[in-house]
């Protein structure tokens, strides 16, 4: 039988939170938080509060998705650059900058938790574990090492975290160990059902008006290999929709047979986003990412261009099929 491995760092983790006992703490995630950023921030809020600490919620100029406002409801956020705070804490941010613009004027953080591949120790304790399913994987692994106490908002917060982070446990990075924790959640007190409803068959009917837009925009290259569909800014005008609507579309290329990376571009905030997917960690989209100052995990990765689509659409897929063949040869 296959033991689970566990992080290191359980123990000086704890350690660290025991000694901001009286201090006051921003918990920072990156911009437009997911189920993952989100989930990490409540539970690091949660362990602090048991550690005796002040823990502020930080976000940054922006928004809950209306899918995940249910978890956060009992928890006020605060704008980061009206935080009093001792020390800071970032969670699920592979480089500082990706809180936003008011991480440049922060000192350097007393840890970070992150799971992404393409992530920078930028702290003073940096829990780094790319082999992570999600950064909520990390702190509910710490949490059951420790035999820490675990409320039922911690335990959901952590499974919100890590069944958006793993697509329902079904991507590559799913395992035994993330699996094991899901379970252990479950027993603290996180309801599966309840949690996948409301995240998953809660949709506005707009964002059905929206897919069927994006559905229609989708584009093949290399024999198929490649997948590109596009939301417009006047696709969200028309529908009535937000970004957030569009957060899951890039699955629906991927599950086309023949497709290995599947792309959406998206504006947000007058620029232009642009979301890889994979079903193949081999190919390392976080280091296609990379290439235009992005980054992420394996199989999933982003990078944001100013400017007109149209101008950079040749060079991106031109760099895209250049680096499914070198990795596919590497991988053979």
């Amino acid at each position: 039988m296959n033991t689970i491995k566990h992080f290191d760092g359980a123990e000086q983790f704890f350690d660290i939170c025991k000694q901001l006992k009286g201090k006051r703490v921003g918990i920072l995630g990156h911009l437009h938080p997911d189920g993952d950023c989100l989930g990490a921030q409540i539970a690091m809020h949660n362990i602090l509060i048991q550690c005796g600490a002040v823990p502020l919620l930080g976000l940054y100029n922006d928004y809950i998705a209306s899918n995940l406002r249910w978890v956060s409801r009992d928890y006020i956020f605060t704008k980061p650059e009206e935080m009093a705070t001792d020390e800071y804490v970032f969670v699920d941010c592979s480089v500082k900058l990706r809180a936003g613009d008011f991480a440049k004027k922060l000192p350097m953080p007393l840890l970070s938790v992150d799971h992404h591949i393409s992530g920078e120790r930028f702290a003073h304790h940096n829990f780094f574990h790319p082999e992570a399913a999600a950064a909520c994987e990390i702190i509910a692994d710490f949490l059951h090492q420790k035999q820490w106490e675990i409320s039922s908002h911690t335990a959901t917060a952590l499974y919100v975290g890590m069944v958006t982070d793993t697509g329902k446990f079904s991507y590559s990075s799913t395992n035994t160990r993330t699996l094991f924790l899901a379970l252990q959640l479950a027993l603290h007190g996180a309801d599966p059902h309840r949690i996948c409803t409301e995240i998953y068959q809660n949709e506005p009917r707009e964002k059905f008006a929206l897919l069927q837009r994006f559905l229609a925009s989708l584009q093949f290259y290399a024999d198929g290999a490649i997948c590109i569909g596009h939301v417009t800014e006047r696709d969200y005008l028309e529908t009535h929709t937000t970004s957030e609507d569009r957060e899951d579309f890039v699955d629906y290329p991927r599950a086309i047979r023949g497709v290995r990376v599947a792309v959406i571009t998206h504006y947000r905030d007058g620029k232009i986003c642009v979301s890889l997917r994979s079903n193949d960690p081999a190919l390392r989209l976080d280091l296609l990412a990379r290439k235009f100052s992005g980054g992420g995990h394996t199989c999933a990765a982003s990078f944001t261009i100013e400017g007109i689509w149209e101008k950079f659409e040749k060079v991106f897929i031109n760099k895209l099929r250049a680096h499914l063949d070198s990795f596919s040869v590497k991988h053979l």
